[in-house]
């Protein structure tokens, strides 16, 4: 599959064949990806290493104290996920493991699919780590390494991934205009199995052309494509900063949700509750900020490298502007807690799981044991009594 760079008109990073795009120039791992500790742990080991008494990383420093790192992997290039850049970029874990008895450091790994996210967690390599539904469920059906779902990133009714696009110059219309259509998707992804829907919804037959999500924009822009369903920040691209697409149809009219979701190896919590809970608090803080301040989220968003790309203007409406065909449904929720949402539930523990099933990607559903909210319940309970904020009301519950 030919890479494609839209950066010359302001487009995304090139992407890598599986439907995610590249990260910018920087330190990658074997995986494609970009490792990093954060800003405030790396200057705190560089200053000790200054000192007679400093060990390597993760060794035994002075006084036999020893440093545990904590490895999350992410996926800049999804908006579902983009608490991870809160988190990440705010140092919220790091303001949580402070509190803990013992030295913490976080390593945060990018990924250029969520599949990446999900052999790194089986192997062990990630502890926690940022997917969709697709990956999420694969990693919890796994049966080599205990996997949970611990909370949501994000969800919206179809808004996110559920997302059709067509040239702006096209006559496509609607949803029924699709028949015949080439329209662009990423096979085994979330947008594809919302296309498989659509189909069934509308009863229409296109022709799925099985491209990457860089492609399919680039093929909209140039008229190559009749349409494309796609993640965002991408659809967003394409119409509010490269001017070349226009809205279609979304997921909303069918009650169709798309999600994002934060996993965690069961081995984590068993060893280290506390620093688990407190992944947890980083992340119900994350939604806090989301909800109540839109310009911070932004601007820590926008500190991710690999997003120079995409303007201020783009990270700002994939998250926050709603989509011009359904004007009255919110581009995302920022809630965390999947008991409390009866459309990502049903497809977190439903409609995905089948789906991966019937294509035979997965043997068996995962069980119920794989959904895990006591870190949830434990970080709300203990956020009640330290922040100025409702950790239960606000951001465990949907709006």
């Amino acid at each position: 599959m030919t890479e494609q760079n839209n950066g010359a008109d302001g487009g995304s990073a090139p992407a890598n064949g599986y439907g995610n795009a590249v990260p910018a120039d920087g330190d990658r791992d074997t995986d494609g990806g970009r490792r990093g500790t954060s800003r405030r742990r790396f200057l705190t080991t560089a200053l000790a290493a200054t000192s007679p008494l400093a060990a390597g990383c993760g060794g035994i420093a002075g006084g036999g104290s020893s440093t545990t790192t904590l490895t999350i992997g992410y996926q800049p290039f999804g908006t579902p996920y983009w608490s991870e850049l809160v988190v990440k970029h705010g140092e919220l874990v790091e303001k949580y493991t402070d509190e803990l008895s013992g030295s913490y450091e976080v390593e945060w790994q990018s990924a250029l699919q969520g599949s990446i996210i999900g052999n790194r967690m089986i192997s062990g390599e990630n502890q926690a780590g940022y997917n969709g539904d697709m990956p999420t469920i694969l990693a919890l059906a796994n049966e080599d390494r205990l996997i949970n779902m611990i909370g949501l990133s994000g969800w919206s009714m179809g808004q996110q991934c559920n997302v059709v696009i067509t040239p702006k110059d096209s006559d496509i219309e609607g949803p029924a205009d699709l028949d015949g259509a080439d329209v662009g998707a990423t096979t085994g992804a979330c947008s594809h199995r919302f296309l498989l829907s659509l189909q069934e919804y509308e009863d229409i037959s296109v022709n799925l052309v099985d491209q990457d999500v860089n492609t399919i924009l680039a093929n909209v822009g140039t008229g190559d494509l009749d349409a494309g369903v796609m993640w965002e920040p991408n659809p967003t691209m394409g119409v509010v900063q490269q001017d070349v697409a226009r809205w279609v149809v979304t997921g909303a009219p069918y009650d169709d949700p798309d999600i994002g979701a934060l996993t965690m190896n069961q081995s984590l919590i068993d060893d280290d509750y506390e620093a688990a809970k407190a992944i947890m608090k980083a992340e119900l803080e994350a939604k806090h900020i989301m909800k109540t301040d839109q310009q911070r989220t932004v601007d820590l968003i926008k500190e991710e490298e690999d997003l120079a790309d995409y303007e201020r203007a783009t990270v700002e409406a994939a998250l926050f502007e709603n989509i011009s065909v359904n004007p009255d449904t919110p581009k995302m929720h920022f809630a965390t807690d999947l008991r409390q949402i009866g459309p990502a539930r049903t497809l977190l523990e439903e409609t995905a799981p089948e789906f991966l099933l019937d294509q035979g990607s997965i043997e068996q559903l995962p069980g119920e044991e794989r959904y895990h909210f006591d870190l949830l319940d434990d970080a709300a309970s203990e956020l009640e009594e330290s922040v100025d904020w409702d950790p239960r009301d606000e951001e465990v519950s949907a709006p």
